[in-house]
């Protein structure tokens, strides 16, 4: 079965199972780099907040021989755990002065989400986006990132400039940084310690969470800082959208157009279509404090 249909399906069959007073839309969501999900979007009349079950992998086992009716039973328990009981007031994200310490940014790859990003103040940073975010942590809500829009500077009435010196100033303190060194970070994977001469000396740069990460080596100094200790430039390789591989150059020992190649195989097959940033290689340069991509020879 095809995911439109199967998603009209089950949008019938779970109205059915919750009955009266809920509206169920069958919504495609657009992910990162174009990754489209499919979802049914729940909500009760008269609330504003709705939860989007996605139900992509639900298709994939009724493709397999799970019964129809279960996967709807899972749908209707999903909503009744995370559905609110009364409507919620989300009118603090009309202040800014509260949202504005919540903010910190994802980085992305621009071409690849031009689409998604037509109505964000995104700041461009060579073949990436710098995506602004609001963090929050709510009673009733939990835990998310809503992605700022256009339209909520007017709401605020700040300018794109402005918005962007709050999403600098706060982003470290709410994604902090955190550098670990590759063997301890591949540890922390694996669950395997060991060590490898040949390894050291490059860094995994992401933010304390592990999640859209990436974008932490643009937060201010902190390149400068690496740079400094190392006394020389750095090799960037952008590993996903959570996190980068550092190299100081000084510990370079393949050549840049090979290292370039690894970068588009790994790409190709091992890292998830949505999580990629960027088929690039990026040195840092100490001395002039510019970030720039490695061209081929």
């Amino acid at each position: 079965m095809e995911i439109k249909k199967f998603s009209q399906i089950m949008a019938r069959e779970v109205s059915d199972k919750l009955g009266e007073g809920i509206d169920i839309e069958c919504t495609d969501v657009l992910k990162n780099n174009g990754v489209v999900y499919h979802a049914l979007t729940i909500k009760k009349k008269g609330q504003c907040i709705a939860p989007t079950i996605y139900i992509d992998q639900m298709l994939e086992k009724y493709n397999r021989g799970t019964m129809l009716m279960s996967l709807v039973d899972d749908v209707v328990n999903m909503y009744r755990q995370c559905a609110p009981y009364t409507d919620t007031n989300i009118d603090f994200f009309d202040d800014f002065s509260v949202v504005s310490k919540h903010l910190f940014y994802k980085a992305v790859n621009y071409k690849k989400n031009k689409k998604k990003l037509e109505n964000v103040p995104v700041k461009r940073v060579l073949d990436m986006a710098l995506v602004p975010l609001a963090k929050f942590d709510h009673p009733r809500l939990g835990s998310g990132t809503v992605m700022i829009e256009n339209s909520y500077l007017d709401v605020w009435e700040i300018s794109k400039d402005e918005l962007w010196e709050n999403v600098v100033e706060s982003a470290p303190k709410v994604a902090p940084p955190k550098i670990r060194g590759l063997m301890d970070f591949l540890g922390s994977v694996t669950g395997m310690s060991g060590q490898m001469d040949e390894l050291c000396g490059i860094y995994v740069i992401s933010n304390t969470a592990g999640n859209l990460g990436a974008g932490v080596v643009f937060y201010p100094g902190l390149l400068q800082g690496l740079a400094d200790d190392h006394e020389c430039n750095l090799f960037i390789i952008p590993s996903s959208i959570h996190e980068c591989i550092v190299i100081p150059d000084s510990n370079m020992c393949t050549e840049t157009g090979s290292l370039r190649e690894i970068i588009r195989e790994v790409n190709k097959t091992t890292v998830a279509n949505e999580e990629i940033l960027s088929d690039n290689l990026y040195m840092y340069d100490r001395e002039s404090d510019k970030f720039f991509i490695v061209k081929d020879n």
